[in-house]
């Protein structure tokens, strides 16, 4: 296997490198650029033309990081929330013109990959991970397959989870910080002010990770995970958080391309080798 090419689309910026063909990534090949997702399609379908273009030469095959709703095996967003101009159209058209085979996971699937094969959960057997920003993502792997559902989304969506008298979300994501706060704040900001000792921003995150410390808490045990890693943008304020946990824990040090990461390993591991089906109700928890 020779070089792969790898994305990691997110809502306002694609990210995308090469990787080598034992999949690990090359890091000064990084580059992003706008994605254009809140504009036409047309927009956001050059701009992965123009990635291609420009990087896909000589790659024997690409993969795909991105958000759900979508259609893993088809290649077709699904999302409403957000890529409302891509609704129904397939991503794989912009390499299917080049000859390039593409495959697509779900984000939270590339960060558990990302951060078992060469972040702070390495060969961990049983680990799980939370991607922490506008709202949740979770994920978790035993003995390095990350659990699934029949759509390739995470086999268990945190964000969701019955939680006190809502969901998780409602407690533990940029909106719950900016409740606590009682201000509608960048978190940054209100982070900022906490390390300046600022006491209601103190308290905005000490309250998040009360919640925070509570749902994983419940998960690790049912789960029986040994390791935990924590990203997204919030994570960089982690330290903020206090949390309490009873593994080990840390702060994906690659916060930028982890997801990154893991699209290379699925990419030259091949899904059976990266995932695996695990139907589980929040009933099961």
């Amino acid at each position: 296997m020779g070089k792969l090419l790898v994305l990691d689309i997110g809502g306002t910026y694609i990210k995308y490198g090469t990787a080598d063909e034992h999949g690990s990534l090359i890091r000064e090949t990084v580059r992003q650029c706008p994605s254009h997702a809140e504009e036409d399609a047309g927009a956001f379908l050059d701009a992965l033309r123009s990635i291609i273009s420009d990087w896909g030469e000589g790659a024997e095959k690409a993969c795909v990081s991105i958000a759900g709703p979508f259609d893993f095996d088809e290649g077709i967003s699904l999302m409403k929330h957000k890529f409302a101009s891509l609704y129904g159209l397939s991503l794989r058209s912009p390499f299917e013109e080049r000859g390039l085979p593409v495959s697509f996971l779900h984000d939270s699937t590339a960060f558990m990959l990302g951060e078992y094969w060469d972040g702070s959960l390495k060969n961990a057997k049983n680990a799980c991970c939370m991607m922490l920003g506008t709202g949740l993502g979770f994920a978790w792997e035993t003995d390095g397959r990350v659990c699934v559902n029949k759509k390739q989304s995470p086999a268990l969506s945190l964000w969701n989870m019955p939680y006190l008298d809502g969901i998780a979300e409602d407690y533990v994501s940029t909106r719950a910080i900016q409740r606590y706060y009682g201000r509608s704040l960048p978190v940054r900001d209100i982070a900022e002010k906490a390390r300046g000792g600022e006491a209601a921003a103190c308290a905005a995150f000490r309250e998040a990770g009360v919640h925070l410390s509570a749902l994983l808490e419940r998960l690790i045990a049912q789960l029986g995970c040994e390791r935990f890693a924590l990203g997204g943008q919030i994570a960089k304020s982690a330290d903020l958080f206090c949390l309490s946990l009873p593994i080990p824990w840390a702060v994906t040090a690659h916060p930028e391309e982890t997801a990154l990461m893991g699209a290379c390993r699925y990419a030259a591991l091949g899904k059976e080798k990266c995932v695996k089906e695990t139907p589980l109700s929040f009933a099961a928890i």
